[in-house]
C-alpha cells in the first residue's frame, strides 16, 4: 500500500475528532463548536477515501 503512512494519520486524525465530538456533547459544549468538529470529521473521511481508491486493486479484491 502506497500511502499507508499517510491514511493511518489521517485515521489517527479521524478518531481523535471522533473522541473530540464525545468530549462536546459530554461537556454539553455549543452545538456550533460540535458542528464545526463535525464538519472537519466529514472532510478527514473523504480525503481517507480518496486515499484509499488511489491505491491500486489487487487480484484478491477482484475476485471477491
Amino acid at each position: 500500500m502506497r500511502y499507508r503512512n499517510m491514511i493511518n494519520n489521517k485515521l489517527d486524525i479521524l478518531e481523535n475528532n471522533l473522541r473530540t465530538l464525545e468530549q462536546i456533547v459530554q461537556r454539553q459544549l455549543p452545538v456550533q463548536e460540535y458542528l464545526n468538529t463535525l464538519e472537519k470529521t466529514k472532510e478527514q473521511l473523504e480525503e481517507i477515501k480518496n486515499l484509499v481508491s488511489l491505491e491500486p486493486i489487487t487480484n484478491d479484491e477482484i475476485s471477491q
